[in-house]
């Protein structure tokens, strides 16, 4: 079956306008208040400081979801790696393919780019995205157990 959406590297100046709001949205997601303000101030900032890479999915009209890579370090490997921060599919796109073909388009950049692996995380309760993500290829840690100290108040998710 042919895809009827292309998955390329976001750019600010064509997908600003588009991305904003699924970003504000994927914030929802997560019961986070919607505020295209700092939304936007958000995905300039990340383009402006070059510590990540959004990959886009959109079809003749519109974007389709997000995928936000987020460069680190890691001591163990010596080496860069990915976290794929959000991975968010507006809810018309859902079950088209767009999230599956988002993964990919991160971790054919994080090869091209030479990182030594690709991490991610999503809410407990989240099993839709957890099948996804064992679908292609990614496995539960079973070496190490994630904490957080959350620095200001942080909701919790019930998605």
């Amino acid at each position: 079956m042919e895809r009827s959406f292309t998955i390329e590297a976001a750019d600010l100046a064509r997908d600003l306008g588009a991305l904003v709001p699924l970003v504000d949205s994927y914030r929802r997601f997560y019961e986070q208040p919607s505020d295209l303000v700092a939304a936007e101030r958000f995905v300039r900032d990340r383009f402006a400081a070059g510590d990540t890479q959004f990959f886009v999915a959109r079809d003749a009209e519109a974007l389709l979801g997000f995928a936000h890579l987020l460069f680190s370090l890691e001591t163990v490997s010596l080496r860069r790696i990915g976290i794929l921060e959000d991975i968010f599919v507006t809810e018309s796109a859902r079950g088209r393919g767009v999230g599956g073909a988002l993964l990919d388009a991160a971790e054919t950049f994080a090869r091209a780019g030479g990182l030594a692996r690709l991490t991610l995380a999503t809410a407990h309760q989240n099993r839709t995205a957890q099948r996804l993500y064992l679908a292609h290829g990614y496995v539960p840690d079973q070496r190490f157990r994630s904490f957080n100290r959350f620095l200001t108040p942080e909701p919790a998710a019930t998605t």
